[in-house]
């Protein structure tokens, strides 16, 4: 977790540094939808794989000799690279009808930026899919030092290049080029440490059952997260927000990247810690192991996160002025932001409790439950912001996420007592 932490303060002052060095404006906006649009690729085939990959590495580990072990994930390997240069490719053939789909509000001089961006930051989805097959199994491992450096590269790579390219009129090209290094430089880390393991590199082929067993272990939690992510990441939080007017886009992703930080640190780290013993348990079937688990972890999150909701809520101006005032923020834009983070933060504890109650339907290969919910919830955030934006605006986006975490908790906890696994009755 101490590795993720460091992580996320990087990405946070990525993230501060934009506007700080490009203003509240067009330029900032298309660097922040370009790296939503090419990261939103990434995070649906990382979440959508990571969590349902690992069991199935602990599965087949247990079954095959170490040569075929590696013949498979090797397999596995190549096809997701593969699969991963052909949505590559259309990022960069479609960048411009892209940029347009998404800036629609914006002028034709944003458009082309972003369009240009896209085209540099498209090797994000190649490496950033080779990354997640490695790292669920290395997590499969419970390697998971090794797997958390990924939050901190790509950012502090960036980073570093707002700081000594600042005043250079190119900066935010040179921003999009070195957070894709971050994510080079990341997938050879990441091959250099599965070595080290004893799990090096043989070229194969996935066979037809190997491929129907993918199938069936990623598709539904996939299509769930791209589902879920383009709803949130691109209709709400660029479409809908990008209407509001130009810089809407900079000032939510501003408090949203604190909330998110939180949400990443608490929940992510302790699900992910949490799925290699609950998916041992599961092919064991011994639903009660992994019930003490999963209450063991669901209180580790109320007990971190519930301090942290109300410091969020309590500080939220004192943070706001601490990160961005001497900027290029006025008091309004301060005011905007703070009221933002405010909202965002009444629904922390639950937005942390849902990767882990996640986690729990993972573990017992659950798919189509996971996907029901994804979908659900995709639904409801997207209707209940599409009419909270007209009425509160940037303000009725975060009350949205709130609501939406809220009722997804509820949700997957009742899906959970479908498999077995009831979080009322007494172990």
């Amino acid at each position: 977790m101490f590795i993720t932490a460091i992580g996320m303060g990087l990405s946070l002052i990525f993230h501060v540094f934009i506007p700080r060095y490009l203003g509240i404006n067009e330029t900032a906006d298309a660097l922040i939808a370009s790296l939503k649009v090419v990261l939103i690729v990434d995070t649906i085939i990382r979440e959508g794989a990571k969590f349902s990959l690992v069991p199935l590495f602990i599965n087949e580990g247990n079954l095959r000799n170490n040569t075929d072990f590696r013949y498979f994930t090797n397999g596995i390997l190549n096809f997701s690279l593969c699969v991963s240069v052909v949505f590559m490719l259309l990022i960069e053939v479609f960048a411009t009808q892209i940029a347009r789909f998404t800036l629609s509000s914006s002028s034709t001089d944003a458009h082309a930026l972003m369009a240009s961006l896209l085209r540099i930051c498209a090797p994000i989805v190649l490496f950033g899919t080779g990354s997640t097959i490695l790292s669920a199994l290395l997590n499969s491992q419970k390697r998971f030092k090794t797997v958390a450096i990924r939050n901190a590269l790509p950012p502090a790579i960036a980073t570093a290049c707002f700081i000594f390219l600042s005043s250079d009129k190119n900066l935010v090209r040179y921003i999009a080029i070195a957070y894709t290094c971050g994510f080079v430089v990341y997938y050879g880390w990441l091959c250099t440490r599965i070595y080290q393991v004893g799990y090096g590199y043989r070229f194969s082929w996935i066979t037809y059952d190997e491929l129907r067993s993918l199938k069936e272990t990623i598709s539904y939690p996939t299509l769930g997260f791209a589902i879920r992510q383009i709803t949130a990441r691109i209709l709400v939080e660029v479409i809908l927000v990008g209407r509001i007017g130009n810089g809407a886009i900079t000032l939510y992703n501003s408090a949203f990247k604190i909330f998110s930080a939180i949400q990443t640190l608490i929940g992510i780290s302790i699900a992910t810690t949490g799925l290699p013993e609950m998916a041992a348990n599961s092919i064991k079937e011994d639903r009660q192991k992994l019930k003490q688990t999963l209450i063991r972890n669901i209180r580790s999150v109320i007990i971190i996160a519930l301090p942290i909701t109300f410091l969020l809520v309590l500080c939220a101006s004192y943070i706001t002025h601490l990160l961005f005032s001497g900027g290029k923020f006025d008091e309004q834009s301060l005011q905007t932001i703070v009221r933002i983070l405010i909202w965002l933060s009444i629904g922390t504890v639950f937005s942390c409790l849902i990767p882990v109650l996640n986690a729990g339907l993972y573990a017992q290969k659950e798919y189509k439950l996971i996907f029901r919910n994804m979908l659900t919830m995709a639904i409801i955030n997207f209707v209940v912001a599409y009419i909270l934006v007209t009425v509160w605006q940037l303000n009725g986006i975060a009350i949205t996420v709130s609501v939406t975490a809220i009722l997804a908790v509820g949700n997957l906890v009742f899906l959970l007592r479908k498999t077995g696994v009831s979080l009322y009755t007494k172990s």
